[in-house]
């Protein structure tokens, strides 16, 4: 105010010069002519600090939209930051604002608090295979019921499009939970080629100094068996398996919203409608606001390597009481023994490898001439050892 002052009143006493008085002011002539004129026209008032607000703001959000923005990050169930809300607006017809208009939005409606303290951390050069089914990470990660006791969740991910292809409630980290899981995503997604995992006793026996006579365990052997290569992580190195472990937390912030499940089978269910609400609904940052199941169909999945080759299928097959299953028009045995076991088959042509929780249990050619396909073995209970 008091350059303002200054540059009305001192300017018309003699031998003043404008430029020497606007550089001692430190403004331009064009301010110091501009104060004169608001004097002359509106006199103190004229002097006011005005608001550089525009008159008009054609890209001004609409209050209809801001109105939706608000009911958005009221009702989504998860994520429901500026990015993820301008995603759902985008599939909902809306003119597509951007993140930034979305948070401003939210910030003018007292829903955010501004944190200009938080930077970004420095990202990690981000690796990610081309193809669905190039590469599956699998993990387990600890949950409680709700009575407190543990329990265990054993996802497994595609690393490709994030679909999350098998989320699995289990006592515990286990070999024969880690199977259950992968053998439910090859049931739905089909073979990978690849298995990321860490070096957790369900996974690998490599560095412990037992299992098979190579230091291979169960589920190691399964995937060779099923031509599948195994990666294992570095030790101390999370960020192998990167994606499933961030994909923990989204999981149990979701389950941390719900009703506490009681038992694994309320919690499986829980997991179940988790799967599909992440797999189809939910616009995935990573993915550019698409959904895991849109990135799947985007690309042909890959397929296993050499040790299977060829066109090699997949299917979950359960065995009869009478220690058979189906397969197409084939009922193939495998022993009573199996009974009531989920058992992964994997078949190149006619040629079969049937695999259950502990290995691999029968290999076979199929006879298409008959429709029982016995298991060699002589007829009659078997002998007790």
């Amino acid at each position: 105010m008091e350059a303002k002052l200054a540059a009305v009143f001192v300017s018309d006493l003699p031998g003043v010069s404008v430029s020497a008085l606007c550089a001692e002011l430190g403004i331009s002539r064009q301010t110091f002519y501009k104060y004169r004129r608001r004097w002359a026209a509106e006199g103190p008032v004229g002097l006011v600090e005005r608001s550089r607000r525009p008159h008009r703001s054609p890209q001004l959000m609409s209050a209809e939209l801001e109105d939706e923005v608000v009911r958005l990050r009221k009702t989504l169930p998860l994520d429901n930051g500026a990015q993820t809300i301008a995603y759902h607006l985008e599939r909902a017809g809306w003119p597509p604002p951007s993140v930034s208009a979305v948070h401003r939005a939210l910030k003018r409606r007292g829903l955010v608090t501004p944190q200009p303290h938080k930077r970004p951390r420095t990202a990690w050069k981000r690796f990610e295979w081309p193809r669905p089914n190039d590469a599956w990470q699998i993990d387990a990660t600890r949950w409680a019921l709700a009575d407190g006791r543990e329990v265990w969740i054993m996802d497994v991910l595609d690393d490709h499009s994030r679909t999350l292809v098998a989320a699995r409630a289990c006592p515990g980290p286990t070999g024969e939970a880690a199977w259950d899981a992968f053998s439910a995503g090859v049931a739905a997604y089909g073979l990978p080629a690849r298995v990321m995992s860490d070096n957790g006793a369900c996974f690998t026996a490599r560095f412990r100094g037992w299992g098979s006579g190579d230091g291979r365990c169960a589920f190691e052997w399964n995937l060779a068996a099923a031509g599948i290569e195994h990666l294992l992580s570095s030790p101390a190195h999370p960020q192998t398996c990167g994606k499933l472990e961030r994909s923990h937390q989204t999981t149990k912030a979701w389950l941390t919203r719900q009703r506490p499940a009681r038992t694994l089978t309320q919690l499986q269910n829980r997991l179940d409608d988790w799967r599909a609400f992440y797999n189809d609904q939910r616009p995935h940052r990573a993915l550019a606001g698409r959904t895991p199941h849109e990135r799947w169909r985007a690309t042909p999945p890959a397929t296993p390597g050499d040790p299977v080759g060829g066109d090699a299928r997949a299917s979950l097959h359960t065995v009869s009481r009478d220690g058979a299953f189906g397969w197409g028009q084939w009922l193939i045995g495998v022993g009573t023994e199996h009974a009531s076991t989920p058992v992964l088959t994997v078949a190149r042509g006619l040629h079969l490898t049937v695999l259950g929780a502990h290995g691999v249990i029968r290999t076979l050619t199929v006879d298409p001439t008959r429709r029982y396909q016995p298991t060699g073995r002589p007829r009659g209970p078997r002998p007790r050892n």
